[in-house]
């Protein structure tokens, strides 16, 4: 099992409408790329590309099908366009890094 943590982003899509939205870290540039990195903002309210993703607002169980979930929101082309032609390798390694995240931050905790 991959406890992958999740953070509670504001995704701000004009002056007027700000969309909250709990997401994985590995999720994020998927936001910057459809948003742009400056519409994309932590629980804090500061942009994420500057200042993280904020504090951690639970976990979830990331399953060998993570990838083929984004692309089915997002869309393949959105994904390659992110992760890259080979998008499955290099997610996968996101994935682990954010799952290795929680298991750090659980030893530390316990």
């Amino acid at each position: 099992m991959k406890m992958t943590p999740i953070y509670a982003i504001r995704i701000r899509r004009d002056a007027h409408t700000v969309t909250p939205v709990m997401v994985p870290e590995y999720e994020v540039p998927v936001l910057q790329d459809i948003f742009g990195a400056e519409n994309v903002h932590n629980a804090e309210g500061k942009r994420v590309d500057e200042a993280g993703c904020g504090p951690q607002a639970g976990t979830f169980d990331a399953r060998g099908d993570e990838y083929d979930r984004l692309c089915a929101k997002y869309g393949v082309e959105r994904m390659e366009q992110v992760f890259g032609k080979k998008g499955a390798a290099a997610f996968d390694k996101a994935i682990s890094g954010a799952s290795a995240k929680t298991a750090k931050s659980r030893q530390a905790a316990g």
